[in-house]
């Protein structure tokens, strides 16, 4: 399933939310992200690969309140992150995606490193469309879809060992996302 939005095509759809439920913390989101929402209120595309959160009350998995300002806010577990901070997205590791500041950064989960893109929210979406398996970082994703797996919404994949541990052989398992985001 495909599923367009303004001017975004995101392939490999198994998620699309529904209509804005958390009108809150919509009032809360930079404009641009508004502008988002307005025409889809998150989605799971790329078999899993890319989850842009969504305004909702549940699934907790798909509300950005839950990570941003909820009983799981990820500043609480990241310290470099701060409570302005917005996580509208993440990809199947875990690794999570920030605006701060009208830009988005990348915060590898594993490690805590925080980069700066430096690319606006448009901007990024365009980057993730145009090349998602290298832009994301999805081999991992592929590997386990080609071993006749799947990814289903609401959950991640965690690798044994860690990737930030140098091994000859990983395994990837499916966990739920509080889950694997404890794991950090």
């Amino acid at each position: 399933m495909k599923l367009i939005s303004m001017d975004f095509e995101f392939k490999g759809t198994i998620y699309a939310g529904e209509k804005i439920r958390d009108h809150d913390t919509y009032s809360l989101l930079p404009a641009d992200l508004q502008s988002l929402m307005q025409d889809l209120n998150g989605i799971i595309a790329y078999q899993g690969g890319l989850h842009i959160r969504g305004c909702v009350n549940d699934p907790d998995w798909h509300s950005i309140h839950y990570v941003w300002k909820g009983e799981f806010a990820l500043h609480k577990i990241f310290s470099n992150l701060r409570p302005s901070d917005v996580p509208f997205a993440q990809d199947c590791l875990g690794d999570q995606y920030i605006l701060r500041v009208g830009t988005v950064w990348h915060l590898m989960a594993e490690t805590g490193e925080l980069e700066d893109l430096e690319l606006e929210l448009f901007d990024f979406l365009e980057e993730v469309i145009t090349d998602p398996v290298d832009f994301l970082s999805l081999e991992p994703l592929l590997v386990y879809l080609e071993e006749g797996n799947t990814l289903e919404p609401g959950f991640l994949l965690r690798p044994n060992p860690p990737f930030a541990i140098e091994a000859e052989n990983y395994k990837l398992e499916k966990v739920r996302i509080e889950e694997r985001l404890k794991d950090f």
